[in-house]
């Protein structure tokens, strides 16, 4: 490993060093005669697009007149009482729909039993975003599981009593 690095170390030393030139030095040199420049055709064509811009701006035709590409163009152009009109229609169709919907689910009474195997099912679900008398009161049902379980013990109770007795 140390033979190869040495060995590297000179040749690197061997080879010949190049001088480093640098364009800014002149050594003796004259510089080139002035040339005469130009703004070139980018800036011409630009110059001329915004004075042609300013030209047609003049000539334009007055807003009574019926030209075709702003009748164009304001057909595509949205409106204040376009949108109030699509408002209101939309406002009137909300209305109509909250009549009908109140209509639908209020009219009879014969579509509101829901089966459910067991009561806690109308309450299975995550306490998050519920407003502040949205859950159902369930305690009478509570209750009623209390007082059927209380009758069930006094009935094993009785059974046990009755079996140590015999």
């Amino acid at each position: 490993m140390f033979a190869a690095r040495s060995r590297a170390v000179c040749a690197a030393r061997q080879l010949q060093r190049t001088t480093r030139t640098y364009a800014s030095e002149s050594h003796g040199h004259h510089s080139p005669a002035p040339v005469n420049e130009s703004f070139g055709s980018g800036s011409v064509i630009a110059l001329g697009a915004f004075l042609g811009t300013i030209l047609v701006y003049q000539f334009r035709p007055e807003e009574s007149d019926n030209w075709t590409p702003s009748s164009l163009l304001n057909k595509y152009r949205s409106k204040a009482e376009d949108w109030e009109a699509i408002n209101s229609l939309h406002t009137k169709a909300m209305e109509q729909a909250g009549y009908d919907r109140n209509l639908f689910e209020n009219g009879s009474n014969k579509h509101r039993f829901v089966d459910v195997s067991y009561p806690e099912a109308l309450q299975s679900h995550a306490p998050r975003n519920i407003q502040a008398g949205h859950l159902a009161n369930m305690d009478h049902v509570v209750e009623h599981y209390r007082q059927q379980h209380l009758k069930m013990e006094e009935k094993k109770a009785a059974k046990l009593a009755a079996a140590k007795a015999e």
